[in-house]
């Protein structure tokens, strides 16, 4: 009769890890196995959603209004500076000296008349009789005189340069010949130009008859002076020998 065989050859051999070979499972196993199941809860749980969203933006606005007062706080301050009123005088020039001024004064003493050595000068319309030299021959009835309007026309003088120039007196038109100041054109401006270079400009009125005098401060050493007609009136009446310029009478001036 075979033999039996014992009961534990037909058993599974549990693991060591299986239920029913290791210890039954203690309380404290259990309350860490259902720690691990369940996830650990927030911090800050139980406080309402709102008053976390508050303080959120709270936050925020405290934040920004610091950066703001940074801000403002590292920017200068612009001054406004109010408008000047433009000065009177816009002359930027330095103003002269002392001297400076006093030698810039026309001259306003006594005078008397230079002695004019020669006149020299041509028409640009051609020769005329009426020449530059009848303005320095002391002759009453004697006059200079060039047809056409006279801008342009040009007469140099020749003078003592011992003597200063301190200034000009003319008679600026036809007073030689009856009715014939207003009847021809009468010179109106006049550029004196001296032999160091110096030069004046004298205005002249259409309807004086009488001598036209301009001052200026004094003038040493001049050679020559030339006279340059710049401006005359029109014509006064309409016959062809009146389209002229005459000056009549001319003195150049010195102190006395």
């Amino acid at each position: 009769m075979p033999k039996r065989l014992p009961d534990e050859f037909f058993r599974e051999q549990a693991s060591p890890e299986s239920p029913d070979v290791g210890v039954s499972p203690s309380e404290p196993q259990s309350e860490e196995v259902e720690d691990r199941a369940t996830p650990p809860k927030p911090f800050g749980r139980g406080v309402p959603p709102r008053l976390v969203v508050a303080g959120v933006l709270g936050a925020l606005l405290l934040g920004f209004g610091i950066g703001r007062l940074l801000v403002l706080g590292n920017t200068p301050r612009t001054e406004s500076t109010p408008l000047q009123s433009p000065s009177i005088s816009q002359d930027s020039s330095p103003s002269p000296s002392t001297s400076a001024v006093a030698t810039l004064v026309p001259y306003d003493g006594p005078v008397s008349n230079v002695t004019v050595l020669d006149a020299q000068g041509a028409c640009q319309q051609g020769p005329t009789r009426d020449e530059p030299a009848n303005l320095i021959d002391s002759n009453p009835s004697t006059f200079w005189r060039c047809p056409g309007s006279g801008v342009g026309e040009e007469v140099t003088f020749t003078l003592d340069p011992a003597e200063p120039i301190v200034g000009v007196r003319v008679v600026n038109g036809n007073t030689i010949w009856t009715d014939r100041y207003q009847a021809e054109r009468r010179i109106l401006a006049i550029r004196w130009t001296f032999s160091d270079g110096s030069w004046v400009e004298q205005g002249l009125a259409g309807n004086d008859r009488l001598p036209q005098e301009v001052r200026f401060p004094p003038i040493d050493g001049a050679q020559w002076v030339r006279m340059t007609i710049l401006d005359a009136t029109v014509v006064g009446a309409t016959d062809e020998q009146s389209d002229a310029v005459s000056i009549s009478s001319l003195n150049f001036l010195t102190t006395a």
